[in-house]
């Protein structure tokens, strides 16, 4: 079997993968509406290169995906972050996948990974980062889309100073009996934070699928421009603006001026009591790194 017919069928085997992930109920996250996602630009040393937002990719139904960018400093740290499943139990997680594309390769052979932040002792604090990432669970490819199921794949941990040592969820489940997620950005996709082997990386990732319980999500990434702003984020409409929570008072703040609202106790999201009329919302968490721009891209 030539090259080229090979190259037609692994195409193939994907777009009927990523239709298969439409099993699970849909959650469409796009620029006007983030369904409790973040987009926010880190860095792990040094001023941030990076940029984070979600761009038109073909292949993907919806016109949509995340998109991660490192630039020159392989430390920036772009994030999409949700604390939809703060709390939630490890042990309860039924179902943890996605589908990840790399346009433009870093040195280190890397795709956009998944950190959970961990809370251990149940005091409601982070004790550990769990991280999965592709290049530990196959070789990545650059130019196609490839489909990673972390919920059975290798992941490695701040605590035990990796990788390596890498590790199922299930073996950290064993030792770590209450391990749950925690925080209001304790569920990470991201790319970076890792110096040269991620310099000028570009990528995608779609398709997350997440399952507590036996019930799973699905969430979309689209780009979905709903009628305000210029949608190429650069601050002069709708799509810049976030909903936090200060003084027990729902407000709309640039977004550029979240980490300084989280610094002073605001919520990501609507007031309680403002909750039926949220129409827009997100959640963040402050990693003590340095935040930067949101960013939208259209290729």
């Amino acid at each position: 079997m030539n090259r080229g017919v090979i190259a037609v069928l692994a195409a193939s085997a994907a777009a009927l993968a990523l239709a298969a992930a439409g099993v699970a109920a849909t959650v469409v996250v796009s620029r006007g509406h983030l369904s409790g996602w973040a987009a926010m630009n880190d860095t792990c040393g040094g001023a941030s290169t990076g940029s984070v937002g979600i761009a038109r990719m073909s292949g993907i139904p919806g016109g949509g995906s995340a998109r991660f960018s490192v630039g020159s400093n392989g430390d920036s740290y772009p994030t999409f972050r949700t604390g939809r499943y703060d709390g939630v139990k490890l042990s309860n997680l039924t179902a943890l996948d996605y589908f990840t594309f790399v346009q433009q390769a870093g040195a280190g052979g890397q795709a956009v990974y998944i950190d959970l932040y961990v809370d251990n002792d149940l005091n409601g604090t982070q004790d550990d980062t769990l991280t999965f990432e592709p290049v530990y669970n196959g070789t990545v490819s650059t130019g196609v889309w490839q489909h990673w199921n972390a919920l059975t794949g290798q992941w490695w941990a701040d605590s035990s100073g990796g990788p390596p040592p890498l590790f199922t969820l299930a073996s950290y489940i064993a030792s770590h009996p209450n391990a749950r997620i925690v925080g209001a950005g304790g569920f990470v996709l991201a790319a970076g934070c890792g110096a040269g082997a991620w310099t000028n990386f570009i990528g995608f990732a779609d398709r997350l699928t997440i399952g507590v319980g036996g019930r799973s999500q699905t969430f979309d990434f689209q780009t979905g421009r709903q009628g305000h702003g210029n949608g190429q984020g650069n601050g002069q409409g709708h799509d810049n603006k976030i909903l936090v929570c200060h003084k027990g008072n729902t407000i709309g703040i640039d977004r550029n001026a979240l980490p300084a609202h989280m610094r002073h106790g605001d919520k990501i999201g609507a007031c309680d009591r403002d909750k039926h009329k949220e129409k827009h919302h997100g959640k963040g968490h402050d990693k003590d790194r340095h935040h930067g721009d949101h960013e939208d891209h259209d290729d």
